[in-house]
């Protein structure tokens, strides 16, 4: 999905990397970078690969259906490589998406993560027939407003709730102005430092991956990186 986003800005001091109690499985491992991305396997891993990804690109949505299982199994369970999922925002409704998967800290990042994606296509369908009238409200209000009418109007508060979260706490991570900030910071790294200009974009490294926007064209890419 090409890049449209309206919400760039500058921000965000280095976020501290907090490390996840030892566990079974290196894909059990959650920690922070210092950007503020959610890693998943051992933070020290040999190959440190990164997606940067929108909640409302579709193709995001078939690399997390595509390689969910198969990166965990294949790659970071062998423990030399570690994912990160850093924003690249297009679009308030996926500013909004990207807060909510933030809720509840760096351990439940990732089931959120998958349920957004794994449910986009409901949320997306049910925002995009919003009539025009209350479209026309979008835009009033401060941030936080915005982002829970957003909400309300996708119904992305449902599915939050689904996950057991209540609504004064889906409030308040519609309201984190830190995390917000977080956010804004890793999508302006992706498009002013590393020139993406597109989701789903990696790097390995630190390295844009050319013309890898798939797990069908990323997957050969780690398949030959020594262990």
């Amino acid at each position: 999905m090409k890049l449209r986003s309206a919400y760039l800005a500058s921000a965000l001091a280095a976020a501290t990397v907090i490390a996840a109690p030892a566990s079974a499985q290196q894909s059990d491992r959650v920690t922070l970078s210092s950007m503020g991305g959610h890693v998943m396997g051992n933070p020290l891993a040999k190959h440190k690969l990164t997606e940067y990804m929108s909640y409302t690109c579709n193709h995001c949505a078939a690399f997390e259906a595509e390689s969910h299982q198969q990166l965990k199994t294949n790659f970071i369970n062998k423990n030399h490589v570690s994912f990160e999922i850093r924003n690249l925002i297009l679009n308030p409704i996926d500013l909004t998406a990207a807060m909510l998967a933030r809720c509840g800290g760096r351990t439940r990042f990732f089931g959120n993560h998958h349920a957004l994606l794994a449910q986009q296509s409901t949320w997306l369908k049910k925002f995009q027939s919003v009539s025009p009238e209350a479209m026309a409200t979008m835009n009033d209000g401060t941030v936080p407003e915005r982002l829970r009418k957003i909400a309300r109007a996708s119904g992305l508060d449902e599915l939050m709730k689904g996950r057991g979260y209540t609504a004064p706490q889906i409030d308040a991570c519609l309201s984190d102005k830190v995390e917000q900030d977080k956010i804004l910071a890793m999508t302006k790294h992706a498009t002013v430092t590393l020139k993406l200009t597109g989701t789903p974009s990696f790097t390995l490294g630190g390295k844009p991956l050319a013309k890898v926007h798939s797990w069908g064209a990323l997957q050969p890419k780690l398949a030959v990186l020594p262990q």
